[in-house]
């Protein structure tokens, strides 16, 4: 029925790993996400994705990376995520080191199925970004604690 209609099935859970989940829980986020993956994949319904917790710290960042790539049998045949969305921005987001590492998280999305590059290359590049928005996130910092 998605498929036929033009749907886009969104999934949220992507940044979290299996080994940061409590025990007792009994729960294994990787795997739904692959589970999703396939099923989406095999019904012929493009994947989004978004995180579900505020999460501003690279492990994170490349969990969502991975997740994206929908690498999820080995061959993922040039087949990505359509979309995400990053949830739950709030002040904490546009603290300095925190904005710094979602600006070179953001670069590296956009590079798509590169996800093998080196992050320290895509801070450097990152840098001048951060830098020239440094006033617009101060900005966005105060709008958002009032």
């Amino acid at each position: 029925m998605l498929a036929r209609n033009g749907a886009i099935f969104n999934f949220t859970c992507i940044e979290m790993r299996d080994h940061e989940q409590p025990q007792d829980a009994l729960c294994a986020p990787e795997k739904l996400v692959r589970q999703v993956a396939l099923a989406t994949q095999e019904a012929g319904v493009p994947l989004a994705g978004e995180n579900a917790l505020p999460r501003y710290d690279g492990c994170a960042h490349e969990q969502i990376l991975q997740a994206s790539a929908l690498n999820v049998d080995g061959n993922s045949a040039g087949r990505e995520m359509c979309a995400f969305t990053y949830l739950r921005m709030n002040p904490d987001l546009f603290q300095p080191d925190n904005w710094r590492r979602f600006a070179d998280f953001v670069k590296k999305m956009g590079e798509g199925k590169d996800v093998q590059r080196c992050w320290e290359q895509v801070e450097r590049e990152a840098e001048h970004f951060v830098h020239v928005t440094r006033p617009l996130v101060q900005e966005a910092a105060v709008a958002l604690t009032h």
